[in-house]
């Protein structure tokens, strides 16, 4: 008889733990060491479910605008245009202590708390207005 401890590998006993289909599966470290850390995915949600409305919607400076009480006038760098879309990305989003900025390449968002960070991609379209300023009346490329 084969003792219960060498019948399945290191980790194994855990997964048999869960109901058969389940998709759990345990948790690699880092584990979550604070509220923050477990507030992470309500903040990418929130933020990502903003930065798809900017995407999909018809005219993205008119979305800019309305959510932000703004005007494009008032960006006139790719820096100005980048903390415009961040607004609009965290519009209405608690971010439970998490910290959010351009990346340096102007490509997405970083969400960011203590040595973590994420990078949440903005998509061509958010891409081509912090670069270029360009709108629904001028689209991109």
């Amino acid at each position: 008889m084969v003792p219960p401890a060498a019948a399945a590998p290191r980790g194994l006993s855990e997964w048999r733990s869960f109901p058969s289909g389940s998709t759990v599966v345990p948790m690699s470290t880092p584990h979550p060491h604070s509220p923050a850390d477990l507030a992470l995915a309500p903040v990418l949600i929130g933020i990502e479910r903003n930065l798809a409305r900017l995407r999909d919607g018809a005219d993205l400076e008119f979305a800019l605008a309305l959510a932000l009480n703004d005007d494009k006038c008032w960006y006139h760098s790719a820096a100005e245009r980048a903390r415009r879309l961040l607004q609009a990305a965290i519009r209405e989003v608690d971010l439970h202590g998490w910290t959010v900025s351009p990346t340096p390449d102007w490509h997405g968002l970083a969400v960011s708390h203590g040595e973590y960070s994420v990078p949440i991609m903005l998509g061509r379209r958010l891409t081509g207005y912090i670069e270029q300023g360009a709108t629904a009346a001028q689209p991109v490329g």
